[in-house]
């Protein structure tokens, strides 16, 4: 509550927290998501891994795949958000090169399986350690509590934009 009043006395006294503020504060949202996407695109283009953002993306679940079993493509796909044929014709290169394996699911033949190999391993692992690295040497210039302060902001924008995305099979918005 008394944060709530604090930020509403704060947009009293703050003459740019009308349209003003919305169109810069949403401009530098832009400028953010491309800086992002320029920066991950280089880290891509000198990263010895071989591997293109959308295979890490549609990888990255199999990271957490401890046991191995191995993942469904549909899953792989919703995951990367693209479509399953889409999904498909990537595993089927990532399989050539040796980055993963695909094989049937013993309880169901119209399932495909997909598991990292030890190399895809290896390969998602260094492209996630430059990509880190990266992003480390950015946010050092930040203070501790800079960083703190712009993660609990982010992590809100983030909310906050994710709840006016409508919903698969849902009505207009997620919520009001």
């Amino acid at each position: 509550m008394r944060e709530t009043s604090k930020r509403v006395a704060d947009d009293v006294q703050d003459p740019d927290c009308g349209e003003a503020g919305v169109r810069e504060l949403a401009q530098a949202a832009d400028r953010l998501f491309y800086a992002m996407r320029r920066s991950r695109a280089a880290t891509v283009g000198r990263s010895g891994a071989g591997l293109s953002m959308a295979q890490l993306t549609l990888l990255e679940p199999l990271s957490a795949d401890a046991r191995g079993d191995g993942l469904p493509v549909g899953r792989l796909a919703a995951t990367a958000e693209v479509s399953v044929p889409t999904a498909t014709r990537m595993l089927k290169q990532l399989e050539a090169a040796g980055a993963v394996t695909r094989q049937r699911a013993p309880h169901d033949e119209r399932q495909v399986l997909v598991r990292l190999t030890d190399d895809g391993a290896d390969r998602l692992a260094a492209m996630r350690a430059e990509l880190r690295a990266r992003q480390s040497e950015a946010l050092a210039h930040f203070t501790p509590r800079e960083r703190r302060e712009l993660a609990a902001q982010l992590q809100r924008l983030a909310a906050v934009i994710g709840d006016t995305v409508p919903q698969p099979g849902g009505g207009d918005t997620a919520r009001p």
